[in-house]
């Protein structure tokens, strides 16, 4: 059986890290990955699972046992966009869909622009600075609320833990005030 190529789509082999015993596994201009039996000649699409990034992958198994992640832009950039220069030794996509494996959106770039390009990720798709790095969980608001629901005792830290998705040690350092410690309980 043999995969129907789209139109104007071009394949290009995967170099492994080491040998598969039985397939040969391709990648295309159209971000799709197949492998095919060395011995009957069929070929099969993988199908490709988002990792815990968002990155689409396939995992196989090679020859020495290990398994080996097939990540469709890594093999799409190394097989069909040309790098500029050596530096130029990462991977990002430019509308910052990093299911969006399309040639137009993959790009190599240096450590440099890599990092300004993660900075305008993050901002792209919303989220917020915290003045000690990462992003706070909680707003002022509420924690001006649960200051007043804990010092009224009515609710349970772990049901207050569990209503704004903190451990119970978050809880217990707002109410020491080693955290939080400028936020006035609400009224």
């Amino acid at each position: 059986m043999e995969i129907k190529s789209l139109k104007n789509e071009q394949w290009s082999k995967i170099k492994l890290p080491s040998a598969h015993n039985s397939k040969i596994y391709w990648v295309s201009n159209k971000a799709r990955i197949k492998s095919v039996d060395k011995s009957t000649k069929n070929e099969y699409l993988l199908k490709m699972k988002p990792d815990h990034h968002g990155h689409l992958r396939a995992t196989i198994r090679l020859a020495n046992g290990k398994n080996y992640g097939l990540w469709v832009h890594k093999h799409v950039a190394a097989n069909f966009v040309k790098k500029p220069s050596r530096k130029h030794s990462l991977i990002i996509h430019k509308n910052y869909k990093r299911d969006d494996n399309k040639l137009s959106n993959i790009k190599w770039v240096t450590a440099e622009d890599h990092r300004s390009y993660i900075t305008e990720r993050l901002r792209a798709t919303g989220h917020v600075f915290h003045s000690k790095g990462g992003s706070s969980k909680l707003k002022a608001k509420e924690v001006a609320v649960i200051k007043k629901q804990l010092a009224s005792g009515k609710k349970t830290k772990t049901f207050l833990a569990n209503k704004y998705g903190v451990s119970l040690t978050q809880l217990k350092r707002i109410e020491r005030g080693e955290n939080w410690a400028h936020v006035k309980p609400a009224k």
